[in-house]
């Protein structure tokens, strides 16, 4: 009985250590169970779009050419659930809104089944979201840091509504392009200051493809907030039959992270 009790002993008093440098070996700021991020987004938008009916292939669109579509600002909602040490589980949200009008229209085009003709007046629409879902898993897990894997899918989700005004005929589509995406993301401490990246992708040949790069600096107020700015690009292509699309949205993000 002895005997247990002087085996047992060293080990109920190691336990605490133990656990105290397992929790010593990860970043204070990492010691979460929910993380939400709010980011201003103010991106660039590039994009080709083609839609078409049973005996026309469509035109080729190029949204801010041929459609005047402008860049306009939108915003980015992250959030993690941290399952347990390095096993995350993480959605993203944007919306997207963007709108063109032209007084007269370059060229003779085709979309659905509407033939939209040169100098008349064309406004059009391009409503939805861009989604994001996925598991990380970090492999590598210090005190400056982490490093990770994760794996997931996008879906880009748009409505469209192209319309001659003068002769009140619109064409009404819908643009839904789901993705896999495999990547990796790292996020590096030293004193009050972090820097993140991320950056994955996936193709399916000619059904489409996916590229996603983002980079973040981020002043930590405290533990649980931090401020962060940095830039984020991502292109989305796919295509189905003689439809097809292609978006790319750049720029530069601000924002707040907060961690419970």
């Amino acid at each position: 009985m002895v005997r247990r009790a002087a085996l047992v002993l060293p080990i109920l008093l190691m336990a605490p250590a133990a656990v105290r440098a397992q929790q010593e070996d990860y970043p204070s700021q990492e010691r979460y169970h929910l993380r939400v991020e709010y980011r201003d987004y103010h991106p660039s938008l590039e994009a080709t779009m083609q839609h078409g009916n049973s005996e026309e292939p469509g035109t080729p669109l190029d949204l801010t050419k041929d459609l005047a579509v402008l860049d306009d600002r939108t915003f980015e909602v992250r959030g993690a659930i941290q399952v347990a040490r390095g096993h995350k589980l993480r959605g993203s949200y944007t919306p997207l809104d963007y709108r063109g009008v032209i007084a007269e229209a370059k060229r003779d085009f085709i979309y659905g089944n509407t033939e939209f003709e040169r100098f008349e007046p064309v406004a059009s629409t391009f409503k939805g979201a861009y989604y994001g879902a996925d598991y990380e898993y970090d492999f590598v897990k210090n005190p400056r840091g982490y490093l990770g894997a994760f794996l997931g899918a996008r879906l880009l989700d748009l409505d469209v509504i192209i319309a001659a005004t003068d002769r009140n005929i619109r064409e009404v589509d819908t643009v839904r392009t789901p993705l896999p995406i495999i990547g990796a993301s790292t996020r590096m401490y030293t004193g009050r200051f972090s820097v993140e990246s991320e950056i994955g992708g996936m193709t399916l040949g000619s059904r489409g493809s996916l590229f996603e790069f983002s980079a973040a600096t981020r002043f930590h107020v405290s533990d649980r907030l931090a401020a962060c700015g940095g830039y984020r690009s991502l292109h989305i292509k796919g295509e189905d039959g003689q439809d097809n699309g292609d978006v790319t949205l750049k720029g530069w993000h601000f924002g707040l992270e907060l961690s419970l």
